[in-house]
């Protein structure tokens, strides 16, 4: 298969960016991010039948914590990986990892097994949603590339539909090894087509030999304590030691930056940041998805204390988000560059505007406004997801858009650890427990939104910057 070329006069239409057997890569790019976007909801809703048959109740907390760390590192390692093998190698052999995973996951006979599986499955996907993502820009001329990157974004919305069901259909069976092995199965899926569908992207677009420097091993030695420690902080239930852990893994996080910063090979586009528009959407990036966490992390229990909303009501709230991500995303995706700008402001301002919904309805109701905010939230990502996507890796210079596609997925999922770390922390000090009285629960449940807001006014800011 011959990938497009960057001409101009090419018409940005679904005929000609699936012309020449393209559709099958673009469904193959959907699969590898649904594997990782309903990882997180088919663990969830199999977590009770998985500690019910193994036990381990104190350490559930750590399946989402490990599959993040893994995540973060592989996602980090994404951009290099694919300028020294190829994108089609890679990511055959991330979602071979990732397979192994699901099938150490499936044979756990412990729940320390379990959360080794998670450990890897963690790492192999989040390498394919990064190699996804640079994919994108191999396989695809620059005209189609946010009409792509959206699509790609729909599938998270599908997930957020299809994935509890798949792990609750398993689960209620007595079959929930088998939502693991079948998750396997479809990796395996990848690991065969990724190398033919993608095998060609390079010389095609007459990109240079494959990168022979050095791994930035001292960066990742810096990497992997931070993202461990932010991850940690949590899940521990103690407020000084979250806090300390946090502050740990914030500091290696910095001597990550610096030691990237000087390496050969970075893992960051760092020789790009001083374009606008790549240094201020990776931080509109970070801001909103560090600000955005609390509801999907503390949601479930909120709703059922306050509003008496049952595990399967708090689900679906949870997934209108994410289902309003999806028909955002798709509902725009024709959206000529000149109005991209005003998507972006819309976008975030709908973000910022949630995080006050959220603070005014999760404590106080009614719970139709917790489903507006909800619907705001992701609707306001998918607004400008795709567009964001495509303006920073087009600003970034040559030899660094594929570390600038890697990246977005990568600082998503860094912000999402931030902002669950946080919001943990806050909740404890704040006195969250299962005794706690209503008056101080009603307090957490505005509060642990409102913190955010600060990050809230620095993501409107960034995407104002964007918009230009």
């Amino acid at each position: 298969m011959r990938a497009i070329t960057s001409e101009p006069e090419a018409l940005p239409t679904w005929r000609a960016a699936l012309a020449e057997g393209r559709w099958a890569v673009l469904v193959l790019l959907c699969l590898g991010i649904w594997l990782h976007a309903a990882d997180a909801l088919v663990v969830a809703t199999t977590m009770p039948a998985i500690v019910a048959e193994v036990g381990g109740l104190a350490w559930v907390g750590w399946s989402l914590a490990l599959y993040e760390v893994g995540s973060i590192l592989a996602g980090a390692l994404g951009g290099l990986t694919a300028a020294r093998y190829g994108a089609g190698p890679a990511l055959a052999v991330a979602a071979g990892i990732y397979a192994l995973g699901c099938l150490a996951s499936g044979l756990a006979p412990d729940m320390g097994w379990f959360l080794a599986g998670r450990s890897v499955q963690g790492f192999g996907g989040g390498a394919m949603v990064a190699l996804c993502h640079i994919a994108v820009t191999r396989a695809f001329a620059e005209a189609f590339w946010g009409r792509i990157y959206g699509l790609i974004s729909a599938v998270w919305g599908v997930s957020a539909l299809a994935g509890p069901l798949i792990g609750g259909l398993f689960a209620e069976a007595g079959l929930w090894r088998w939502a693991y092995f079948v998750f396997a199965l479809q990796a395996v899926l990848v690991v065969l087509l990724a190398p033919m569908l993608l095998r060609s992207g390079r010389a095609a677009e007459g990109r240079a030999a494959p990168s022979k420097a050095p791994v930035p091993w001292l960066a990742l030695a810096a990497l992997v304590p931070g993202i461990l420690g932010i991850a940690a902080a949590g899940v521990v239930e103690r407020s000084w030691l979250a806090a300390l852990l946090a502050l740990g893994g914030l500091a290696f996080l910095a001597l990550f930056f610096r030691l990237d910063r000087r390496a050969v090979a970075s893992l960051l586009p760092h020789r790009s940041l001083g374009a606008p528009h790549v240094v201020w959407g990776l931080v509109l990036v970070l801001a909103f998805c560090t600000a955005n966490v609390s509801f999907a992390l503390y949601g479930p229990l909120l709703l059922e204390r306050l509003h008496g909303i049952g595990p399967l009501g708090a689900g679906y709230l949870l997934s209108l988000e994410s289902v309003a991500w999806s028909v955002a995303a798709v509902l725009t995706a024709r959206t000529r560059p000149e109005g991209e700008g005003r998507l972006l402001k819309l976008g975030a301002l709908g973000i910022a505007l949630s995080i006050v919904l959220f603070a005014i309805g999760v404590p106080d109701g009614p719970v139709l406004l917790i489903g507006a905010a909800a619907c705001v939230s992701g609707g306001g990502f998918g607004l400008f997801w795709s567009f964001l996507v495509r303006r920073v890796v087009a600003a970034a210079r040559p030899r660094d858009r594929e570390l600038a596609a890697g990246a977005v997925p990568t600082l998503q999922m860094l912000g999402y650890a931030l902002g669950a770390a946080a919001a943990g922390i806050l909740a404890n000090v704040m006195g969250f427990t299962a005794e706690a009285a209503e008056a101080t629960v009603v307090s957490i449940a505005r509060w642990i939104f409102l913190a955010f807001l600060p990050l809230g006014a620095l993501g409107l800011l960034a995407a104002w910057r964007v918009a230009r």
